[in-house]
């Protein structure tokens, strides 16, 4: 009974050994490089350098190595492999590693010239490359990627020339590309996902219309529907942006920290919302900020210290809301260039009596002054005519192809709304109460708003 219970006792301790030395094997160093055995047993991970932090020089990372006589293919970067590793000064990744992990060069601002991704790599992980702002070349993305990370080459403001996306790419995580600075942008026709449609230099997601990364030569098309959350963000070469009218959403960031854009802004009648930090610190705008009618929303420090505006407009003749984003502080236009707005006729009110008011100015506006009526804006080609007015009860409402009314009053209350058809429409204002109101006509073509004036 003894003996069997050592005999088992000997044939554990020899397990546990061997067990022991299978996962010592499974780590090793070559060139003072450092690998982990991949679960195939024929390919390796690099996991990073035996001097840690203190690497110098440049990073030649083999095809593949030799350990204990066996021959191991480099196919990929460990996660986090030479995160903060300074000093590298340039960097080779040959045509073997199919995986770039989550922060594999993070940090690594020491690396210069190009960056090619081979065309063995079908995946860049998130922040793979993030902060690595001393490549001055150009960066080439193998034909093979299909994943690129989010963040994964943030940061990276040294690099220049034209990216160019290839087909098999699939999907771009938010922010892979923010802060670079590239003069161009192109797709492969043959991507199914994304265009760089017109010869733009942007890249829209075909799907949506939405453009998800400008640069400093992008000339937004007019199919474009939405600008994407920080589009644009950190270009420091941008100078000018022409938003086209088929833009109904500017995201979040789109245009923040762009400081060199000058002269005026203006959103076009088409936009609804505007994205949190949309403008933020944009403070290069010396001109008009116009904002079009149709415009619901804007949210947090969307115009934040853009402090050298002039003059502000709003075409709007119901107060856009202004932010409740989660996680911001309601400061839209907190150091914003002036604090006098012009509104439409008969409109100061409701934004007095709004969250546009500030009586010191200092996130907001402490005066409103009211533009003539005929200087209410009006979209595509609508062409409506409201009559009589002044009235004192009912009116005729005429345009081609309606759609929808609403009417509000001067503190931008809607008092009326209607789905409607045909090429006419009558209300009667005999129940409402003297004053000025305003008209908005939806057609086919677009929506034009319209002032009356009803009397008693």
């Amino acid at each position: 009974m003894k003996n069997s219970l050592f005999l088992k006792r000997a044939c554990l301790a020899v397990l546990f050994v061997l067990f022991a030395c299978a996962a010592m094997a499974q780590t090793f160093t070559v060139d003072d490089l450092n690998y982990s055995v991949n679960a195939d047993g024929v390919s390796v991970t690099l996991t990073g350098h035996v001097d840690g932090y203190n690497a110098t020089g440049p990073l030649n990372i083999p095809a593949s190595v030799n350990y204990g006589s066996n021959d191991y293919a480099v196919t990929n970067i460990g996660n986090s492999a030479f995160l903060y590793y300074f000093y590298l000064t340039s960097l080779s990744i040959p045509n073997s590693v199919v995986t770039i992990e989550d922060g594999a060069f993070a940090y690594c601002s020491g690396f210069t010239g190009d960056l090619i991704i081979p065309n063995s790599v079908t995946t860049i992980g998130a922040s793979a490359f993030f902060t690595c702002y001393s490549f001055d070349g150009d960066l080439v993305i193998g034909n093979s990627v299909t994943t690129i990370g989010e963040y994964a080459f943030d940061d990276c403001n040294g690099m220049h020339g034209v990216l160019n996306i290839p087909s098999n790419v699939t999907t771009i995580g938010i922010d892979a590309f923010r802060y670079c600075a590239f003069s161009g942008i192109t797709v492969d026709p043959e991507s199914p996902v994304f265009d760089s449609r017109d010869n733009c230099n942007a890249i829209i997601k075909t799907s949506t219309n939405e453009l998800v990364l400008g640069c400093v030569n992008t000339v937004i098309p007019n199919s474009v529907t939405a600008i994407g959350e920080n589009a644009f963000c950190g270009l420091d070469g941008l100078t000018s942006i022409n938003i086209p009218n088929s833009i109904t959403s500017i995201g979040a960031g789109a245009f923040s920290f762009c400081f060199h854009l000058t002269g005026d802004l203006t959103i076009p009648n088409s936009v609804e919302t505007i994205g949190a930090g949309a403008f933020f610190q944009c403070e290069g705008f010396d001109g008009t900020l116009t904002i079009g009618e149709s415009v619901k929303f804007i949210g947090d420090y969307a115009f934040r210290q853009c402090s050298h505006f002039t003059k502000a407009v709003s075409l709007a003749t119901v107060p856009p809301e202004l932010g409740n984003d989660p996680g911001w502080n309601c400061v839209v236009f907190e150091e914003f260039g002036c604090q006098t707005l012009t509104v439409p006729f008969g409109c100061a009110a409701a934004y007095q009596n709004s969250a546009w008011y500030d009586p010191l100015g200092l996130n907001g506006f402490y005066e409103f002054i009211e533009a003539e009526p005929q200087a209410v804006s009006e979209v595509g080609n609508v062409a409506a005519t409201v009559y009589p007015n002044p009235t004192k009860g009912a009116v005729r409402i005429e345009a081609e192809n309606i759609r929808n009314i609403s009417v509000y009053n001067s503190l931008g209350q809607k008092v009326f709304e209607t789905a409607a058809s045909g090429n006419a429409f009558e209300y009667d204002f005999s129940n409402q109460e003297a004053g000025v109101y305003f008209i908005k006509v939806e057609t086919e073509k677009g929506l034009e708003t319209k002032s009356l004036v009803v009397s008693r």
